[in-house]
């Protein structure tokens, strides 16, 4: 499973990440033949940052949470959103000049697959890239999340309320830039361990080589 875990400090909120960088070598290992860290990243106008993880195994999950996490000196809070369901799309090698954003949809209970077929299915205008798409029922309301990466937000703006706030079922859509992101495994890592946990095999080698710590 695939989870978001968001990390907060009521302290040194603008240490925060540079105190989980600093430790990420020492976290990998912790997860060792368990899990892999993918990546870090964190959102603008948001003290939290958050670290996304895969783990084979739920239960370990909760330990590495409370064992690891848990006593990074200054963390005051702990929140974790399992991706559900992930659909992850290819994407240009070349992203330097976009931006990544983070879409939570607020869905009418009745509509929830109808509208995760027709964002999986969307063909969103030129400037704009899906990242992935995921079930993460992380509030009552709030039941989808998307990512993708835009050119500009104008053009991002114009497809959330021209497209996916016209769609039956979505109430809401909410909007988070991601002002930093760090991915935390090489290609060739990954390649072998999504192959060995059967993770994403429909990636294009050429387009998503970009996306992974040199």
């Amino acid at each position: 499973m695939i989870s978001i875990i968001r990390l907060q400090s009521q302290e040194r909120k603008e240490r925060l990440c540079d105190l989980l960088q600093a430790q990420l070598g020492e976290l990998q290992e912790s997860v060792k033949n368990r899990g892999q860290l993918l990546y870090l990243t964190k959102r603008a106008k948001h003290e939290d940052v958050s670290l996304f993880i895969h783990t084979v195994d739920p239960d370990f999950l909760g330990d590495f949470i409370a064992q690891d996490l848990g006593k990074i000196e200054h963390v005051t809070g702990i929140w974790v959103i399992h991706l559900v369901k992930p659909i992850f799309y290819p994407l240009p090698k070349d992203t330097k000049n976009m931006k990544r954003y983070a879409i939570s949809l607020r869905v009418f209970t009745g509509k929830l697959k109808e509208v995760y077929q027709n964002i999986a299915t969307a063909d969103p205008p030129p400037g704009l890239k899906m990242a992935y798409l995921a079930y993460t029922f992380h509030l009552f309301e709030d039941s989808l999340q998307f990512s993708l990466l835009a050119e500009n937000t104008e053009a991002l703006d114009k497809y959330l309320a021209g497209t996916v706030e016209k769609m039956p079922g979505v109430l809401r859509t909410t909007m988070n830039p991601i002002e930093m992101t760090r991915p935390l495994v090489s290609y060739e890592t990954w390649q072998a361990y999504s192959a060995r946990h059967g993770i994403v095999p429909s990636w294009d080698e050429r387009s998503m080589i970009g996306q992974f710590q040199k």
